[in-house]
């Protein structure tokens, strides 16, 4: 795995890590087992939000869509109503949901590390890491939260990017859009590549029209299109300035969200603006994409007020991008660690501010190393130690 090779030619050339194909299917038989290991667990979600929203499927049929008890967008409601269907207890049609997810997601992470091939991880071996991370394991199984749906369409909104296919890129933003609200972390670095590099104005327009598409289904079964639309609208509305994120509001337990609210998105708003006079200072290069993307999914969370638990997801998948960039392959170590630990918080009760706290200066620190290297205009990759000797 990862061995030097020699050519016909006497050069050594360094390959990509991988896993032999008997390992490789017995491990993603573990990932299936442990998996399958937690899915009679209830998490505090599940049993005060998603059973009585699949009980409301079962009970109503598609007519329950035009009700407004979830404050979750049409595409997952929708799997939600397909799942409700299947033969199996409630819990467990739910997570089968996420589960699928998790599938995608590492279909995503492969399609993604085949178009970068400078990961030196092959896209089996990434794919299964994934599978592994704690929070992509615990998310879907345990949790019974279906995050690894929308990261997946942000993972494939990157690799477009890569491909320079701008299309495609903001069609995959606003499918992941239309699923989480969270997608939004993602929007920065997608308009600044856009901007830079003069994709049309009409690729945003065709993200609006995805979203406004699969969001609208509902006012066929007679709910109002404001209401159907409106639902992100909705999630922001919470009286809570943090809900369990390792969030630099963790420092300041008793402020409001009126305290809070503004002062956050406007240091949000000046720290990925920041970070776009970098790249833009910068060449304009598939690893300086990658950087301001993982930077605008790390940022956002980590300043942006309301921030819930689970809003580090998406970023922690697409770190893995960086696990053989020898200047930046702590980023992954630091946000599987913090993310895990803020999973067993949630999954403990834990209600204490000060694992919080220094979990957050945890992941300022990974920001400010990204943003260190994106305004250092070069190659976290280049000094790879897989890095291929050309014959």
């Amino acid at each position: 795995m990862g061995e030097p090779q020699t050519t016909s030619k006497g050069h050594t050339r360094r390959t990509e890590w991988d896993l032999p194909d008997p390992v490789a299917w017995l491990v993603a038989a573990i990932a299936i087992v442990a998996r399958a290991a937690l899915l009679p667990y209830a998490s505090e979600d599940a049993t005060n939000f998603l059973l009585p929203w699949m009980l409301e499927f079962r009970n109503r049929g598609a007519s329950a869509l035009v009700g407004d008890f979830s404050n979750y967008n049409f595409p997952y409601l929708f799997l939600m109503f397909l799942a409700s269907h299947l033969p199996a207890d409630p819990l467990a049609a739910i997570k089968i949901v996420s589960l699928a997810g998790d599938c995608f997601l590492a279909v995503s992470v492969a399609a993604l590390v085949s178009q970068f091939p400078t990961a030196r991880v092959s896209p089996r071996l990434a794919a299964l890491v994934a599978l592994f991370l704690p929070t992509v394991l615990l998310n879907a199984s345990m949790w019974g939260q279906c995050d690894s749906i929308y990261t997946a369409f942000l993972l494939f909104s990157l690799r477009s990017l890569l491909r320079d296919d701008g299309r495609s890129a903001w069609l995959f933003w606003g499918i992941a859009f239309s699923f989480k609200l969270q997608s939004v972390f993602f929007l920065p670095a997608l308009v600044m590549v856009s901007l830079r590099n003069r994709y049309s104005i009409f690729f945003p327009l065709l993200a609006g029209g995805v979203w406004a598409t699969l969001s609208l289904p509902p006012v066929l079964y007679g709910r109002s299109a404001a209401n159907a639309l409106g639902v992100y609208m909705a999630q922001t509305q919470g009286d809570r300035l943090l809900s369990g994120a390792a969030n630099i509001f963790a420092w300041f337990p008793q402020a409001s969200v009126a305290q809070g609210r503004w002062w956050g998105i406007a240091l949000c708003a000046a720290v990925v603006g920041l970070a776009g006079v970098a790249y833009w200072r910068g060449k304009d290069s598939n690893q300086r994409r990658i950087l301001l993307a993982v930077f605008t999914l790390a940022a956002c969370p980590l300043l942006l007020p309301q921030m819930h638990d689970r809003y580090f997801f998406s970023v922690e998948v697409m770190s893995l991008l960086m696990l053989r960039a020898n200047n930046l392959q702590i980023i992954p170590w630091l946000l599987s660690g913090t993310g895990l630990t803020v999973y067993v918080l949630y999954f403990v009760s834990n209600h204490y501010a000060w694992p919080l706290m220094i979990l957050s200066v945890v992941q300022a620190f990974g920001v400010l190393l990204l943003w260190h290297w994106l305004a250092k205009n070069a190659d976290p990759w280049a000094h790879s130690r897989l890095v291929s000797v050309s014959p």
